[in-house]
């Protein structure tokens, strides 16, 4: 017994000892760090305790620790201009191994740069006291807590606008850069002078450009270098009717010796990758962030999970200033090329950039969740770049036609300064496109940082679109939680093809003429749609309720309602509804599209109010479109109203329209246009038409819109379209008055515009079918939520099917009437019912049974069903 327990004894001891083990893998033996103070942490696989290794050192720079299985190198600041090299004895009874640190000096790079020519003076012939020329050329840019840039005069603007810079004449200047402001005033056409003589009386013209009214940098540069006096600049138009600039700087060019060493040894001058045949002895005489950069990416060291961000290709997007004037919608996103990288406030970093040759780029800052930022141009080859404030980092590369325009490679090498690293990624960027996967998402929204004092925004990009929301939001709230992104940004990039091709968008995007991203915001209030970008409300993101957010960005939460499919359609329509946007429309025409996007995801059916409604606004008593729900006085007169600031529900009105009836037209033109008619395209017709100067809408009153608008209409149907905007109120003279509607507007329709618009439909020689009755909506009583088909604002006739089919009325309708009560019998092949009186309609309905209203007068009346082709056929009361 007691031999064959010493065996067991023995055999256990042996095992112990074979299971000891103490390796640090080879990644972590060379290190190479930058000037600036570093904690180091090697992990070592050991099943060895502390006390069972230690660790040596004779460097007095650098302090060693042990903790639990890592072994923790704490390293001072090296302040001296050259690098230094310690290495760390690890010892433990089964493995040595000696780790060689490299802490390089604080050597500053260097570069030749382009040098400043500052203006001494200057004059305007127009601005804004208080935001003189001087304000251009300051040094400062405007950020959101100080203004400092040039505006033109806000009352009295006349184009041309002259700014003159004035300059000693000893100086050369090779180009010029113009940067622009958020807001008007962002120049469109200019000529450009030069005068070289001490009284610049001689002015010459150096050439003339369009700056498309582009909210982004321009840069200009000359065919030779002048010793300029004096440089001129004629702005004949800017945006907004002003002209403003934030600064104006001018360059005399220098070459950098550096680009020829750099050309050595990488392959572009982006510095991603090294030349097969570059030796040890070139890299040598690179400054230190370059020598280091090479060998990381020669021996293969180069951080993996960084380089995905540090080193991109970023391709051209349209100008979103251009193509919002030309497709008449609000400004999409400048922010389409997000990096991934972020910046400290005023921390230099070095950017790279290679394929941009001539061409014109920037590098934006943008501190928080929205869209404005400060802005400096990139140049081919070495940047040193800073920020006054911290924040991410987009590059900005656009053209009027970016198809024309080469990618560029951009790198942002890991790269020390003052305070440690700098241009540090922040994994705060997930590209449906390039990253695919929910397991992506997570794995960067949990490594994702911020700039030191600002909260972490993460930014999520689509094909189509691109959000901005706290990483806080988006680990709180319960969607992203639950589902990830990647079905979210599915469905939103879906989303914005179907309002593209809705209004014809699609013709430039398929092509790739029109490219850019529509920004989503997730600040913690408000749906509502603006310049370069709309909002989902993100809520509080302590809280897991960020309503908009929530509620609207997963298919899965967003099928739920028709309400949350509702919301981003009609605030992705306000961007889209400039070709049929007048004043009285604004939260309606943009309705359109909400409708469209209901029926496109094919789970609810469409909203708006009922057939009954507008027959008691066009009969009881006549009212005008614009009108439509203004409030009377006991005689009928309309009262008078002024709609406060923040009260835009004041007499149950949404800044100044009834918005749920206005809806109804566009629902009733496309139902029958492009649903069911086989003149599919008419929509799409009427907003390329839109954007042509015969039906542009917003060079006109709102009243001669309204009536352009019809004409559009008929033009693109190739139809007489009297009878249904007839129907809609149009031709209903309006008495002047002022319609407090996102503006005051002078509204006025005369009896001579109604005659002139009602002629020049005559000239089509086919009679639109009677569409102001179709509905896509069956009456149910009581169906509310706006159920696929059915509602109680639908009809009994006129469903759109009874047109699609040419139903004709082959059987005797009657009706019987008690009071002012009509009920209809054996109806259901019509489309409406109408009663008339000296051949005019007094009333129509879609519903077998309806009550006309006191105030019209019945007496003496014919009652006619109405065929879907428009023939009318009497009705004989029971």
């Amino acid at each position: 017994m007691l031999l064959t327990a010493i065996l067991i004894s023995c055999k256990e001891s042996n095992t112990e000892k074979l299971k000891e083990s103490f390796e640090i893998d080879k990644q972590y033996i060379s290190q190479e760090i930058g000037s600036a103070p570093s904690i180091l942490s090697i992990p070592i696989q050991t099943t060895l305790s502390t006390k069972e290794w230690q660790v040596k050192c004779a460097e007095t720079w650098l302090t060693l620790f042990q903790e639990n299985n890592n072994l923790k190198i704490s390293v001072q600041e090296n302040y001296s201009k050259t690098k230094r090299t310690a290495h760390i004895a690890v010892i433990s009874k089964v493995n040595r191994y000696s780790i060689s640190l490299t802490q390089y000096g604080a050597e500053e790079l260097v570069l030749v740069e382009d040098k400043q020519v500052i203006p001494y003076g200057g004059k305007a012939s127009s601005y804004q006291p208080g935001q003189d020329i001087d304000k251009s050329y300051d040094g400062k840019f405007t950020t959101a807590s100080e203004a400092s840039h040039y505006h033109s005069s806000w009352s009295n603007t006349q184009f041309p606008v002259t700014l003159e810079y004035y300059f000693r004449g000893d100086e050369e200047i090779n180009y010029f850069i113009y940067y622009t402001r958020s807001g008007n005033g962002n120049f469109g056409r200019v000529k450009v002078y030069t005068a070289t003589d001490g009284g610049r009386n001689d002015y010459t013209l150096q050439g003339s450009y369009d700056f498309k009214e582009q909210s982004t940098p321009s840069k200009v540069s000359f065919t030779a270098p002048i010793k300029a006096t004096g440089v001129k600049f004629v702005v004949e138009s800017g945006l907004g009717g002003y002209a403003s600039c934030d600064e104006m700087q001018f360059f005399q060019k220098r070459e950098d010796p550096l680009n020829a060493k750099l050309a050595s040894v990488f392959t572009d001058m982006s510095c991603s990758e090294v030349k097969s045949g570059a030796t040890a002895e070139q890299i040598e005489t690179l400054p230190t962030l370059f020598k280091r950069l090479a060998r990381s990416l020669k021996e293969n060291t180069y951080p993996a999970d960084e380089k995905r961000f540090r080193i991109q290709t970023y391709k051209a997007y349209s100008s979103p200033e251009y193509w919002a004037t030309k497709l008449k919608t609000n400004r999409y996103s400048h922010l389409n090329n997000p990096t991934g990288i972020i910046t400290n406030k005023n921390e230099e970093i070095i950017v790279l950039v290679s394929g941009l040759g001539q061409r014109t780029a920037s590098l934006k800052c943008v501190p928080d969740l929205g869209v404005n930022g400060e802005e400096k141009i990139l140049e081919e080859g070495v940047n040193k770049i800073s920020f006054s404030t911290g924040g991410n980092l987009f590059i900005v590369y656009e053209d009027i036609d970016p198809r024309q325009l080469p990618d560029i490679k951009v790198h942002f090498p890991p790269q020390q300064g003052s305070g440690g690293e700098h241009a540090l990624v922040g994994f705060n960027f997930w590209d449906l496109e390039v990253d695919q996967t929910d397991n992506k998402y997570l794995e960067y929204l949990s490594k994702a940082r911020a700039p030191q004092g600002s909260d972490c925004i993460f930014i999520l990009k689509g094909r189509k679109s691109m959000f901005t929301a706290l990483k806080q939001m988006l680990q709180t709230q319960q969607n992203t939680k639950g589902y990830g992104v990647k079905s979210g940004m599915e469905r939103w990039d879906n989303l914005i093809i179907w309002e593209q091709e809705l209004c014809g968008i699609d013709d430039f995007s398929a092509t790739g003429e029109f490219n850019s991203l529509m920004h989503i915001t997730t600040h913690k209030e408000g749906l509502y749609a603006t310049q370069y970008h709309i909002n989902m409300a993100g809520g509080n993101p302590n809280e897991k309720d960020g309503w908009g957010f929530k509620n609207s960005f997963d298919p899965r939460d967003m099928d739920r309602e028709q309400d949350r499919e509702w919301g981003p359609g009609h605030e992705l329509g306000h961007m889209h509804q400039g070709a049929i946007n007048w004043a009285s429309t604004t939260e309606s025409s943009n309705n359109l599209f909400s409708n469209y996007i209901v029926y496109k995801i094919d789970k609810w059916g469409s909203r708006g109010s009922s057939l009954e409604t507008l027959a008691k606004y066009r009969f009881a008593p006549a009212t005008p479109w614009v009108r439509f729900k203004h409030p009377r006085n006991s005689m009928g007169e309309f009262i008078p109203f002024d709609m406060a600031e923040g009260d835009d529900n004041k007499n149950g009105l949404y800044q100044g329209e009834d918005s749920e009836m206005h809806m109804r037209l566009n629902q009733q033109l496309w139902t029958y246009f492009d649903r069911i008619a086989g003149k599919k395209g008419t929509i799409k017709k009427i907003f390329q038409q839109g954007r042509t100067a015969e039906f542009d809408l917003s060079s006109v009153n709102p009243g001669q819109a309204q009536l352009m608008y019809a004409r559009n209409v008929a033009k693109a149907a190739n139809m007489d379209m009297t009878e249904f905007f007839d129907a809609w109120g149009f031709f209903i003279p309006v008495q002047k008055f002022t319609l407090r509607a996102y503006g005051q507007h002078s509204y006025e329709v005369t009896q001579q515009m109604i005659n002139e618009t009602k002629e020049y439909m005559k000239q089509f020689q086919t009679k639109c079918p009677p569409i102001q009755y179709i509905e896509d909506r069956k009456y149910v009583a009581g169906s509310s939520g706006n159920q696929m088909g059915i509602s109680e604002h639908g009809g009994d006739v006129g469903y759109f099917s009874t047109y699609r089919d040419k139903i004709q009325i082959t059987k005797s309708i009657k009706y019987s009437i008690s009071g002012r009560r009509y009920t209809i019998t054996d109806g259901e092949q019509a489309v409406a019912f109408e009663l008339r009186k000296d051949n005019r309609i007094i009333w129509f309905a879609n519903r077998f049974t309806f009550e006309v209203p006191t105030n019209v007068d019945i007496s003496g009346t014919e009652v006619y069903a109405v065929q879907y082709d428009g023939k009318r056929v009497m009705m004989h009361k029971q």
